[in-house]
C-alpha cells in the first residue's frame, strides 16, 4: 500500500509539473495588469506574445490597460498595476525616488517620425506652432524638445505644447488643432498619404528607451517567479517577431489596424532594428539610454542600477534558450 501511495505521489507530481496540463482549464491563470501607451509598433512583441499564447504558457492572464504618463509610475509603485511598459516613465519615477525599476530593455531608438503640415518646410518653421506630445513628461515630450533645441528653437518659448494621445494625432493635424508632432510610424504613413510631410525619422539620430518593462521593488522582491515568467513570454514574443517576418507584418496589420500590406512592410523595415535583441544592452548603451531620458531635467545619475536591474531577464534568457 505504501509503494502504491508513493508511486501515485510521483505520478501526481509529474502531472502537476507538465506544462501542457498547466495550460489546461484545471489551472486558473494568474491575472496581471500591464499598463502601456497603446497598441503602437513599439509594443508589437507584446501583441505577438498575446496572439501566440506565450503568456498563457507561463500561466499568466495579461490585461493591458491604457495609462497616462503622469500617473503610470505612481500606480506601479503603489501596486495598482503589476507591470508597466512605459520605459521612460519608470526611469523618471526611479530618479524621483519611487521604488520602481526597469527590468527589461525593449527598445534603444524611438519609433517616431516628425510629421508636419504641408506648409512647414523645416523645423525652424515650427516657431509659434502647436506641437502635439503624449504628456508633459516622458520620452515623447523629451525627444520633441531635444529635436527642437538641436535645430535652433527654444522649446519653452518658441512652440506651444498640447497633449495629444496615440491615435489622435492625425485627426488633430486634419482639424488644424496641432501643426506638428512625433507620430508613430503607422500614424506617420497615414499622415503622409493624407498630404502631410515627414521631416525626419527620430531613430536616425536619437536614442530612446520607449518600451521597457517596469516593476515595483516590492513585486521584484516578493514575486520573482511571476516576474521571470512574464519576462520569458516577452522574450519569446521578441524572438518570434525577429525570426518570422511574415508573422510580424501580419501582426502589424492587425495590431495597428493597417489594411495596406505595403505600408505594413514599410513600418516593419523602419522599426525592426529599433528593438533590442533580447531585452538587454551593454552597460555603456544602457547609461546612454538613461541619460537621454534625463537630459531635459538636468539630472545625472551615478549608477545605472538606480533605475535598471536586468538580473531576472538574464536568468530568464538562460532558461528559455
Amino acid at each position: 500500500m505504501k509503494i502504491f501511495a508513493l508511486s501515485f505521489s510521483f505520478l501526481l507530481l509529474g502531472l502537476l509539473s507538465d506544462p501542457q496540463l498547466k495550460r489546461s482549464p484545471l489551472f486558473a491563470l494568474e491575472p496581471i495588469i500591464v499598463s502601456y501607451q497603446g497598441p503602437g509598433i513599439m509594443n508589437l512583441p507584446v501583441g505577438i506574445a498575446m496572439q501566440r499564447g506565450f503568456f498563457r504558457e507561463q500561466n499568466l492572464d495579461v490585461k493591458l490597460i491604457l495609462t497616462k504618463t503622469e500617473v503610470d509610475r505612481v500606480a506601479l509603485a503603489t501596486g495598482d498595476i503589476d507591470f508597466s511598459l512605459r520605459g521612460a516613465s519608470i526611469i523618471l519615477g526611479a530618479i524621483k525616488g519611487l521604488p520602481v525599476r526597469i527590468i527589461f530593455v525593449g527598445t534603444i531608438k524611438p519609433f517616431w517620425a516628425l510629421v508636419v503640415r504641408s506648409e512647414v518646410n523645416s523645423i525652424k518653421d515650427l516657431k509659434g506652432k502647436v506641437m502635439g506630445v503624449s504628456g508633459m513628461a516622458g520620452s515623447h515630450h523629451g525627444t520633441t524638445r531635444l529635436i527642437l533645441k538641436q535645430h535652433g528653437l527654444d522649446p519653452d518659448k518658441d512652440v506651444i505644447f498640447k497633449v495629444v494621445g496615440i491615435g489622435s494625432r492625425l485627426p488633430a493635424l486634419l482639424t488644424r488643432s496641432m501643426d506638428g508632432g512625433l507620430l508613430e510610424y503607422g500614424e506617420a504613413f497615414r499622415a503622409r498619404k493624407s498630404g502631410f510631410k515627414i521631416l525626419l525619422n527620430a531613430a536616425d539620430d536619437y536614442y530612446s528607451l520607449n518600451w521597457g518593462v517596469g516593476v515595483s521593488l516590492k513585486k521584484l522582491r516578493e514575486q520573482p517567479d511571476q516576474v521571470k515568467r512574464l519576462l520569458k513570454a516577452m522574450l519569446k514574443g521578441m524572438k518570434y517577431m525577429r525570426e518570422n517576418r511574415d508573422v510580424a507584418i501580419e501582426a502589424i496589420m492587425s495590431w495597428l489596424k493597417v489594411d495596406d500590406r505595403e505600408m505594413a512592410e514599410g513600418i516593419h523595415q523602419l522599426s525592426i532594428n529599433n528593438f533590442t535583441k533580447d531585452g538587454t544592452v551593454d552597460e555603456a548603451t544602457l547609461k546612454l539610454l538613461v541619460e537621454e531620458q534625463l537630459v531635459e531635467l538636468g539630472v545625472k545619475i551615478e549608477k545605472v542600477s538606480q533605475v535598471v536591474d536586468l538580473t531576472l531577464v538574464n536568468q530568464a534568457l538562460k532558461e528559455v534558450r
